[in-house]
């Protein structure tokens, strides 16, 4: 047990003296156009964001079921950001009880595939029906 103390604080030492790396180098700051979120009292919200280097995000969230067992929120949404090689990237999503379900031109061709099977799968209330609820 002493052996693996020393090895451990060996190891440590020789991380903590190591040089710089790509995590410590001064990142730019990026200014926020926009940002809103609204909160309502029955947990739903709605909120978007945009930044200066181009990035933006739109999400709207409903309850689902509420006041039963099963109350869930339902989130669809977008994102939008530029990508290392400089080309726009966005991507829509539906959020709920069949899990995180994103859509777009970049998203992997299997992720996609899942995506769509999820998408399908039967829900107790589609969130078109909740949306026309509450307004």
């Amino acid at each position: 047990m002493f052996k693996f103390v020393i090895l451990f604080a060996c190891i440590a030492a020789v991380a903590v003296a190591a040089p710089a790396t790509e995590r410590d180098e001064v990142r730019e700051v990026v200014a926020i156009l926009k940002s809103e979120i609204n909160k309502n009292d029955d947990g739903s919200y709605q909120l978007s964001y945009e930044g200066g280097d181009g990035t933006t995000r739109d999400e709207k969230a409903v309850v689902m079921n509420a006041g039963t067992e099963d109350e869930a929120l339902e989130v669809k949404g977008s994102y939008k950001y530029i990508d290392a090689d400089g080309q726009e990237v966005e991507v829509f999503y539906t959020a709920g009880v069949n899990g995180f379900v994103p859509y777009g031109k970049t998203i992997n061709e299997e992720i996609s595939a899942v995506a769509e099977a999820a998408k399908d799968l039967p829900k107790e209330e589609t969130f078109a029906k909740v949306e026309k609820k509450q307004k």
